[in-house]
């Protein structure tokens, strides 16, 4: 079922998704060869709680952990565990936070040190449907115009686009209608309407389209053993308009990145 939110609604959702974007920022700082995703995560959630909002995953379908750390082929819900990360790695850091009774939910792909040259164009291309996808997030438009213009902009890089895994709608719940997959036919799918709030996530990789599970129950990776990226913003529909509620500006600052990438999707310069 989608649920519009009022503006007041929105601005709660806000604070909510800059908290996770501020903890992704926190983490931009900290992940370097030999860290724990582990390590990683209790950091996460010390910074949320000390940020005045619950982690949004722990206990959340059973989940364990405050972050979902996918690591290289792996390509989302993958657990923190003891494993040092390593030079060359990706990890793809998802992270929710809970605050005001509505979720925050983000994710940002890292590169770890120097990566191989088709990884960092398979996360440059990833990133950059993340924005193909959310201009299509508008009045007059359906689900699936999102999922096409994400679909058609990464295979014609040659990628494969993750089937049963989409984004979701977000508010008082982590997952709320509508569903938003990373493909489909333009012209399908629930219309938008003003005040919704969606995390639109594409989840693409590098070869094969096709996943499996790991034997712990969370962790999905790729069929082949290629790396796989994932990106995700939280976006309100305003003004029949997408605007972002979160941000990778303090990921950027963290990296010392310059990018003007977010402008188009808000109303005024976010403060950093």
């Amino acid at each position: 079922m989608i649920i519009p939110k009022t503006r007041e609604q929105i601005e709660l959702m806000r604070e909510s998704a800059l908290i996770v974007s501020k903890t992704l920022g926190m983490i931009a700082t900290e992940i370097k060869p030999g860290v724990t995703t582990l390590q990683l995560d209790r950091m996460a959630e010390e910074f949320i709680r000390d940020h005045g909002a619950v982690p949004g995953f722990k206990g959340l379908y059973d989940c364990p952990s405050t972050l979902l750390t996918s690591v290289n082929d792996q390509i989302v819900h993958g657990l923190p565990t003891n494993r040092p990360i390593e030079e060359g790695d990706i990890v793809s850091v998802d992270c929710g936070a809970l605050k005001n009774e509505y979720y925050g939910d983000h994710a940002y792909t890292f590169e770890i040190g120097e990566v191989a040259p088709e990884t960092k164009k398979l996360l440059q291309v990833t990133k950059e449907s993340l924005y193909v996808g959310i201009r299509e997030f508008k009045i007059g438009n359906r689900v699936e115009d999102v999922g096409s213009a994400i679909q058609r902009y990464t295979e014609a890089h040659g990628y494969g686009v993750v089937r049963e895994l989409v984004g979701h709608g977000l508010g008082k719940k982590m997952h709320e209608g509508p569903e938003m997959p990373n493909y489909g036919k333009r012209g399908r799918g629930k219309l938008f309407v003003e005040g919704l709030v969606v995390a639109i996530e594409p989840m693409i990789n590098m070869g094969t389209k096709n996943i499996r599970q790991l034997k712990d129950g969370w962790t999905i990776v790729t069929r082949d053993g290629k790396p796989s990226a994932h990106f995700e913003h939280d976006v309100a529909l305003i003004d029949g308009k997408p605007e972002l509620l979160s941000t990778f500006a303090y990921v950027y600052k963290a990296l010392g990145i310059v990018s003007d990438e977010e402008n188009e999707f808000r109303r005024e310069p976010l403060a950093v």
